[in-house]
């Protein structure tokens, strides 16, 4: 019998932990469009944008294996706690800076490294909880809670980002929207407050045996060991790193690139995209919360054809240029990948025992983002050269490999037998 999707919610430690996550992922959603904003309206350039992602990539991406090791060692929950301070400084004294007409490039850099150095730790520790907090039947539904609010903060918080943005004056200077930007990013900082007091508070339901013996090296080894002689799961975190190379950099990087050179919309056209995204999100994750887990060999097929349909969706951007057409197509997209991503998330978390969780999401994590400076320095130099062509090549890409991976019988068959 499959749990109803608001069970989890009964458990108050688990509430509690969505409430404070998805405070902060309101502000998360807030500076994914502040921030490219930012960048362009100080340089013009998509090759900037481009380079800050890469610059909180690179420490997100080197010290995420520690990151996993430690919060196996202590608790996600102090890692998490530790991580939403260090976040919370950064973006108050970004928006500070952005108010007081002191924004500098070299300023933004510095401080896109500081918060990609607190993803490394924030990121391996939210993933690794829902086990301490639920029993392993829950899983799929306290998953789909906490990606379904993901979802909807994507909705919500890019188009009010976009509306404050464009709205609020700019307050004279050289920065084009600088009281808007100022604004989105002091709510940014405020929400880390909610998940900090929350953490203060709860305590895990299922805590593991930890072995604190071992030093931190020899954990980590242990960790990538787990998952090297794991076949299905060596496959699985070298598929991601495949999506995040051809995909993540030049979404991330030709998406607000795009909306500031063809949409007339501007801004609040770049917050309608990413909206779009999360409704469908949030369509596809209800629907995995809701019904039973899919049959053992249709992982792999689903995650291949989640590749296929954004490669559609990146290619013929290309060619269109109204924003409805485009909203609509990536709103497709949200309802498969949001569908996927449950059951990716699930099958991680029941395949891999708890006290080896911090470890192992960091592997997967390591794959999703160690790929990311890469993509998106490539992105951002294809971009500045031809952003129309970088959009339908990455496209043409992630098609070429879905059809290679549907032919391919262990990826076809890659699932939770």
């Amino acid at each position: 019998m499959t749990p109803s999707l608001l069970d989890p919610l009964k458990i108050r430690e688990f509430r509690l932990f969505w409430i404070g996550t998805t405070t902060s992922l309101i502000g998360d959603q807030l500076s994914f469009v502040a921030m490219p904003w930012l960048v362009l309206k100080l340089t013009g350039d998509p090759l900037a944008m481009g380079s800050v992602i890469a610059v909180a990539a690179v420490p997100r991406a080197v010290f995420m294996l520690l990151g996993g090791a430690l919060t196996d060692r202590f608790s996600p929950r102090i890692v998490m706690l530790l991580s939403n301070l260090v976040r919370l400084v950064s973006v108050l004294v970004l928006a500070a800076l952005i108010y007081q007409q002191l924004i500098e490039m070299w300023m933004i850099f510095s401080i896109a490294f500081v918060f990609g150095l607190a993803d490394a730790f924030m990121f391996p520790a939210a993933s690794a909880y829902p086990p301490r907090l639920l029993e392993p039947e829950k899983l799929a539904a306290g998953n789909s809670l906490l990606q379904g609010m993901a979802q909807l903060t994507l909705v919500i918080g890019p188009m009010v980002a976009g509306i404050l943005i464009a709205t609020i004056g700019s307050g004279g200077g050289e920065l084009q929207d600088r009281e808007g930007l100022a604004f989105v990013f002091m709510l940014d900082s405020i929400t880390f407050l909610a998940p900090i007091a929350i953490l203060l508070v709860i305590r895990d339901r299922f805590p593991p045996q930890v072995n604190k013996q071992d030093d931190i090296w020899a954990s980590l080894k242990v960790g990538l060991k787990h998952v090297w002689d794991d076949k299905p799961m060596r496959m699985f975190v070298f598929m991601i790193g495949g999506l995040t190379l051809i995909f993540r950099g030049p979404f991330s990087v030709g998406v607000p690139a795009f909306a500031d050179a063809f949409l007339t919309e501007g801004a609040a056209g770049f917050g309608t995209i990413l909206s779009a995204l999360g409704v469908g999100a949030i369509i596809g994750t209800v629907i995995a919360g809701s019904t039973r887990l899919p049959r053992g060999n249709r992982i792999g097929i689903l995650l291949l054809v989640d590749f296929l349909g954004f490669g559609i969706v990146l290619a013929a951007m290309t060619f269109v240029r109204e924003l409805w057409i485009i909203a609509a197509m990536v709103l497709v997209g949200g309802i498969l990948d949001g569908y996927i991503i449950i059951f990716i998330i699930t099958w991680v978390q029941k395949r891999v025992p708890t006290h080896l969780m911090g470890r192992v999401m960091s592997v997967v994590m390591f794959f999703s983002q160690g790929m990311f400076p890469i993509s998106a320095a490539i992105a951002g130099v294809a971009a500045g050269i031809d952003l129309a062509m970088m959009l339908l090549v990455s496209g043409l890409l992630m098609i070429f490999v879905a059809a290679v991976g549907l032919l391919f019988r262990p990826l076809r068959r890659l699932g939770y037998d």
